[in-house]
């Protein structure tokens, strides 16, 4: 069975993204990528449209293909992972040092919203969000730390951040 996807992009950046996404996937699956123009249309009197349409190609209906297709519904989710540490050091020196982290990782700081720093980082595993929360407590902190994403990013990341994290926490004992 064929699918044909109609990907919207916003940024060159995601256009390559896209295009590597291709190219990994070109050997395990029968990819196409389609020359013209991509259009959907509704309704189920289509003849006369597509009547004005050859009329104004130089080779009629022959570089036209017609699919009946309806939306296909996904049925992957997001997956997410959580970091949790208590540790006894200041709340603060423990944000600065995951800020650089993720600033090392050229994480995008997104804002702040209920007390949780969001961030948005690209890998070559795809594209994870993270969410982070510091709450200070008697003995010191508590560091929640969620990625969030889609495939192997959120492993990948989680255990990036959680190696370096966990050494720091040690290390500053």
């Amino acid at each position: 069975m064929e699918h044909l996807l109609v990907i919207d992009y916003e940024t060159d950046a995601e256009r390559k993204r896209i295009d590597s996404a291709i190219e990994r996937f070109r050997s395990k699956l029968e990819i196409h990528r389609e020359k013209g123009v991509i259009i959907r249309l509704g309704g189920d009197d289509i003849e006369e449209f597509l009547q004005d349409l050859y009329a104004r190609l130089e080779k009629g209906r022959e570089n036209v293909r017609i699919y009946a297709s309806e939306e296909y519904t996904s049925t992957i989710d997001e997956i997410s992972e959580t970091i949790v540490y208590e540790t006894g050091i200041e709340t603060e020196s423990v944000r600065k040092f995951t800020r650089f982290l993720l600033n090392k990782m050229n994480a995008s700081y997104e804002g702040v919203t209920n007390g949780i720093e969001s961030y948005s980082v690209y890998t070559r595993k795809g594209r994870a969000s993270i969410g982070t929360r510091f709450t200070t407590q008697d003995n010191g902190t508590k560091v929640v730390i969620t990625i969030t994403g889609f495939g192997n990013v959120v492993p990948f990341v989680t255990n990036k951040i959680d190696e370096d994290l966990h050494t720091f926490l040690e290390e500053s004992r």
